[in-house]
């Protein structure tokens, strides 16, 4: 992962979510269900983030073609992997806070879409 963007969106997803553990643990009194919740919520997007920046960063100074090709599959393998991951958590995990689950996710996404956008 050797491309400053992506680092810096990374980056930006982590921060996020930690915030979105601090607020989560100052709303809900100090549940620690929720805070890890939140984080579980949060890496079934940072997870399949650095799966997807493996496989599309691997593809370097090659034909567009090869690259798009690249890109769809990482893409499709993010997909695959933020559904398993949930299912994984919804299944194993059975003192969850749901809207935790999805706070957290939310947070990682927006994470995503401020680390694109805003540039240090």
């Amino acid at each position: 992962m050797s491309n400053p963007d992506a680092k810096r969106v990374v980056r930006s997803q982590i921060r996020l979510v930690m915030l979105a553990i601090v607020v989560s643990l100052l709303a809900s009194s100090g549940r620690l269900d929720v805070a890890i919740s939140v984080l579980l919520g949060g890496l079934c997007s940072i997870v399949p983030s650095l799966v997807y920046l493996r496989i599309a960063g691997n593809v370097k100074h090659a034909a567009p073609l090869v690259i798009m090709q690249a890109h769809y599959k990482a893409e499709a393998t993010k997909f695959i992997l933020t559904l398993l991951l949930f299912g994984g958590v919804l299944l194993f995990f059975k003192d969850l806070s749901v809207p935790g689950l999805f706070g957290g996710f939310i947070a990682a996404l927006s994470g995503y879409w401020f680390g694109l956008l805003i540039k240090n």
